[in-house]
């Protein structure tokens, strides 16, 4: 009953707050219902089955042409992470011609297409500072929710959690790397919150997300976690740019968080954890050693297929490059296991340039963006563009060690970081019909 009030109360006050409020508040409302993932879950027989994220995409369309004038100055093309999203875009639709999985390819292009189109609305309507916070805090509440879902059910059998992920990262390795990179974030908002009962709301998602990590018992989360949590606490500890008593308050959020780590970490995890070195020989133990020999599989795949094969090609040919004498199991059609090599498998060279240019962009912009603010001497922002920089870390360590080139999340991230380009560098400089963002990215810049 408790979940199915949740899910009612987000879904009927997120269509009232996006035509009575803000239009923003359509993509919250799209960013909890991905999470909630309502007629997969145990209590969707007490709802209507119905396409509950087509209509809040609908609604966003809807909020957006209704105030379509004052979304036009928010120009697509400006955020240079854009022009790499529509190129893999393209990159999937010409790959069409020549996929070795038709219906596969055909299936994920669809999907991604409408991902992007999705992104580039999502980037018109978030265009100020506070509708990026409730961006980020949709992305919080939601991953807070997963984890409220894991507190529920608890491990299985094997200590990990199955069947509680969303559309598109159903397993459990696949939901764990989608919450990760909200836990950075719930960090930065009890650091720099004044108001105690939003220091009291980040701490108790920051608590559902750590507590939904180590109950999935991901290994390759647990590594994205480390990487984001430490990227973010470097910044804390050494960057020249402080707000008072900065350094002893980030001692003491790092001794709480080993505090908390103390209590939530259990002997489940730990050996999961410390698995990634074992030599023992379970089935999926033996997926994970076996991953370079994958990745090297793929090289070769690349080799024949400079322009890739079309969504889940390795799958297809990774009888043809896997060496005789590996074991994979019941079949020799594996996943390649690592984003990086998806991308190269599924659109060769140019599908791997085009991720690499995609996140290279995010980090530019974001640099641009602290420049900005430091200009301002806006320290508290400045460290909501590191908080958003250490969530894209974290995926991109927990996108390492799985296939998720066209994962939600990622694109959520990236979307974070070209908004916050938008409002804090292209809302701030004058500009010109061509020049403008060129110059404004290649402006110098320092951390």
């Amino acid at each position: 009953m408790l979940n199915f009030l949740l899910f009612i109360t987000c879904y009927l006050g997120g269509f009232i707050l996006a035509f009575m409020s803000n239009p923003a508040w359509s993509f919250v409302l799209y960013q909890l219902v991905y999470f909630m993932n309502p007629l997969e879950r145990w209590w969707s027989y007490m709802i209507p089955s119905l396409s509950y994220s087509f209509f809040t995409v609908i609604l966003m369309f809807a909020v957006f042409m209704k105030d379509f004038k004052a979304h036009q100055q928010n120009r697509l093309l400006a955020a240079p992470q854009f022009k790499w999203i529509y190129l893999i875009a393209m990159g999937y639709i010409l790959s069409s011609f020549y996929a070795v999985l038709p219906l596969e390819n055909e299936f994920a292009t669809v999907n991604f297409i409408k991902l992007v189109v999705i992104m580039s609305v999502a980037y018109k309507l978030i265009d100020t500072d506070q509708k990026l916070t409730w961006t980020l805090w949709g992305f919080m509440c939601g991953a807070a929710y997963i984890g409220f879902i894991c507190f529920q059910v608890g491990r299985d059998p094997t200590g990990r959690i199955e069947g509680i992920g969303t559309v598109d990262s159903p397993d459990s390795n696949g939901t764990a790397a989608a919450i990760v990179p909200a836990l950075v974030l719930s960090l930065y908002f009890f650091w720099v919150s004044k108001s105690p009962w939003k220091k009291l709301a980040a701490a108790v998602t920051g608590a559902f997300i750590a507590n939904g990590i180590v109950l999935i018992n991901s290994r390759g989360s647990f590594l994205a976690a480390i990487a984001s949590l430490g990227y973010f606490s470097m910044f804390l500890l050494f960057s020249k740019h402080q707000r008072k008593h900065q350094k002893a308050s980030a001692i003491g959020l790092m001794f709480l968080g080993l505090i908390a780590a103390a209590v939530i970490i259990d002997e489940t995890a730990i050996e999961r954890f410390l698995s990634i070195k074992t030599e023992e020989r379970t089935e999926d133990q033996e997926t994970s050693k076996t991953r370079t020999f994958f990745w090297l599989a793929a090289l070769e795949m690349a080799k024949d297929h400079p322009f890739g094969a079309g969504a889940k090609a390795f799958e297809a040919f990774a009888p043809e490059y896997l060496p005789d004498y590996l074991a994979t199991g019941a079949s020799r059609n594996r996943s390649v296991h690592s984003s990086w090599f998806e991308a190269l498998t599924d659109l060769g060279y140019p599908g791997l340039l085009f991720l690499i240019m995609m996140i290279r962009a995010s980090f530019f912009a974001t640099r641009q963006a602290k420049n900005a603010l430091i200009n301002k001497n806006d320290i508290d922002n400045y460290y909501k563009l590191l908080a958003i920089e250490a969530a894209l870390v974290a995926y991109i360590v927990a996108m390492s060690f799985m296939n998720r080139y066209r994962a939600e999340i990622l694109y959520w991230c990236v979307l974070f970081t070209a908004c916050a380009y938008n409002i804090y560098v292209l809302k701030h400089v004058p500009l010109t019909r061509d020049k403008a963002p060129r110059n404004s990215l290649t402006r110098t810049a320092r951390l």
